[in-house]
């Protein structure tokens, strides 16, 4: 069975990761970030001392993750690989924010992300690069329902994640 694990570089995503590659050892894993943003958009990239030196920290997204994931995925020894949703988040999270915000609504747009990118778009790629699973380090619990034989997703045992 091969899984694509969604790493963002944090915590989660590489425990999420980690425990993968302990407990799964004849099945295959496979490390996915998704490249949202062209990071040379932001002109603390560019060089602006004024902004930061160069850095653009509590950023979601960032080239630092990508960074972090890579090496976290080195040292499991799993396959590792950026995949570009650039075109995609803007054309359905960053063009919709902006219209809303301009029609005097109040966008959520991780909202949008995770339904339209972080899901929809992850799972699709997935599959296409022949995962039969796909992880995340999302703080969610599944449950088999006997009655109905189907699974439900719980939201977390800790409700402040």
């Amino acid at each position: 069975m091969t899984v694509a694990v969604a790493m963002s570089g944090g915590v989660d995503s590489s425990t999420a990761a980690a425990l993968l590659a302990e407990n799964n050892p004849q099945g295959s894993l496979i490390g996915l970030t998704m490249q949202l943003w062209n990071q040379r958009r932001l002109p603390t990239l560019l060089g602006d001392e004024a902004s930061g030196g160069g850095r653009a920290a509590g950023r979601c997204c960032s080239l630092d993750d990508a960074y972090d994931a890579r090496r976290v995925a080195d040292f499991l020894r799993i396959p590792y690989y950026v995949v570009n949703f650039e075109s995609r988040f803007e054309a359905t999270v960053v063009r919709p924010f902006v219209d809303q915000y301009l029609a005097g609504e109040t966008p959520i747009p991780c909202s949008l992300c995770n339904s339209e990118i972080k899901f929809a778009q992850f799972i699709e790629t997935a599959l296409k690069i022949g995962a039969d699973r796909v992880a995340t380090g999302h703080y969610a619990r599944i449950r088999h329902a006997e009655e109905s034989a189907r699974c439900r997703l719980l939201s977390g045992r800790d409700t402040a994640k």
